[in-house]
């Protein structure tokens, strides 16, 4: 089963791909979505464009999101959310089930902590996934963190199988691939 975990943002999304068998985690890609458009709705339509382009490459059984956090600036928790709102439904296109974590929950199940710094969280995945180096930038390593949290959190249901894809939807996503 192959796990999209997601970071949103909407000037560096961090994205994350493994794969969880038998109870293992394999690292198979992480990055960040950064749009250089200057008109936010542009940058909305490249983070739909390329989360809808990676799906279709990696073809994800299940979606991971970081739910996200109401601070004192409600104009940036807006810009957020409706860049959650892209990424949501570019993997709800693609026919994933798609989970929620808190960013206490993912630190929680990755680092023990739900306290944890950004670097002890990429120490964490950087451990876990057995890599040689911390994956770069935070934002990827916070998206792999969501995806390993998913497996620790949801391990009957990825061990059950669910999340395997109807007919319909693979052909979707290979019309997401021809773009």
């Amino acid at each position: 089963m192959i796990i999209l975990g997601v970071d949103p943002s909407s000037t560096s999304a961090g994205y994350g791909f493994i794969e969880y068998k038998n109870r293992e985690a394999r690292f198979i890609s992480c990055g960040c979505i950064r749009p250089k458009e200057d008109d936010f709705e542009d940058r909305l339509v490249y983070i739909y464009d390329e989360m809808a382009r990676l799906i279709g490459e990696f073809a994800p059984d299940e979606g991971a999101i970081e739910s996200t956090f109401f601070g004192k600036d409600a104009t940036a928790a807006a810009k957020l959310n409706q860049a959650r709102g892209g990424l949501l439904i570019a993997m709800r296109k693609a026919g994933l089930p798609i989970t929620d974590y808190t960013p206490a929950t993912v630190k929680k199940a990755v680092a023990g902590n739900g306290q944890a710094a950004k670097e002890q969280v990429q120490f964490m995945v950087t451990r876990m996934l057995g890599l040689q180096e911390p994956p770069r930038p935070l934002d990827a390593s916070d998206a792999l963190a969501i995806a390993l949290c998913h497996t620790r959190r949801s391990g009957q249901i990825a061990m059950a199988g669910k999340g395997q894809r109807k007919p319909e939807v693979e052909a979707l996503l290979s019309r997401m691939v021809r773009r």
